[in-house]
């Protein structure tokens, strides 16, 4: 599949960003553009995410494959990967199947145990299959309908931008219709005897449960050479809570 990416900076450092569930791109243009003071960024939307194609399917292995073919596109061998959560799985699963194409690897939010439904997402599943848009007239009409689910202000608008107005009407950009059906299918254990032998970054949120002391065996199993960084008082979008802070953390990384 033929993602939409947006570009930042030039050169022969390569840094790949891949945004979460239910995110996009936009969502880190700033960090981007930051980084790409040393590194050349591509941000790519997932399928059935942003302005990237819609598909029935949806899944890990297929993001993948849709990575190889970027990748084949830019002609770019070798990347820095940065993910973050979906998208972290996603980055982790690549550089234990593609080691060769990994210098090194920046994990936000994420463990290799298996994800489950949190309330905060059923919320916008919710919002997802309930929320009529094709009778709504306003961004505050369609607001105050998915505030009926997603209670979370902050949250609100991230949702919120993943709808634009078309000549007939308000659409999502996402697929509601390919995540619903597919959502087990970006949470899996991870499950494989491989290793990527190269620095990896894992950063944590200290108000986010997602990468507990209960998870650092199996990172340091499977990334030996991780380190494991927590920004405290950072919940799970902790590259929006604290960007400054993330920044600092992935650009001495990246220089090391």
């Amino acid at each position: 599949m033929e993602l939409f990416y947006r570009e930042f900076g030039s050169g022969d450092k390569h840094l790949v960003i891949l945004h979460g569930l239910f995110g996009m791109s936009d969502n880190w243009v700033g960090l981007a553009r930051k980084f790409s003071e040393t590194h050349h960024v591509i941000v790519p939307d997932a399928r059935n995410h942003g302005r990237s194609p819609h598909s029935p399917e949806f899944s890990i292995e297929l993001m993948i494959d849709d990575l190889n073919e970027l990748f084949e596109k830019l002609n770019i061998q070798t990347t820095a990967l940065l993910g973050h959560s979906m998208g972290g799985r996603v980055a982790m699963n690549y550089a234990l199947a593609f080691p060769e194409r990994v210098d090194k690897l920046i994990v936000a939010d994420m463990s290799l145990r298996k994800g489950k439904l949190r309330p905060e997402h059923k919320a916008i599943l919710g919002a997802l299959s309930l929320v009529n848009l094709s009778n709504k007239k306003s961004y505050t009409e369609i607001e105050r309908a998915l505030s009926r689910f997603v209670k979370n202000k902050r949250r609100l608008q991230f949702i919120l931008k993943n709808i634009i107005k078309t000549e007939d009407g308000f659409v999502w950009k996402l697929n509601p219709k390919g995540l619903i059906k597919n959502i087990g299918n970006v949470m899996p254990e991870l499950k494989t005897p491989q290793r990527y032998n190269k620095p990896s970054l894992f950063i944590r949120g200290g108000a986010s449960d997602f990468v507990l002391e209960k998870d650092e065996p199996a990172i340091y199993e499977h990334f030996p050479y991780a380190k494991i960084e927590t920004m405290e008082g950072a919940s799970h979008w902790l590259h929006s809570d604290n960007p400054t802070e993330f920044a600092r953390l992935v650009m001495t990384f990246l220089e090391d």
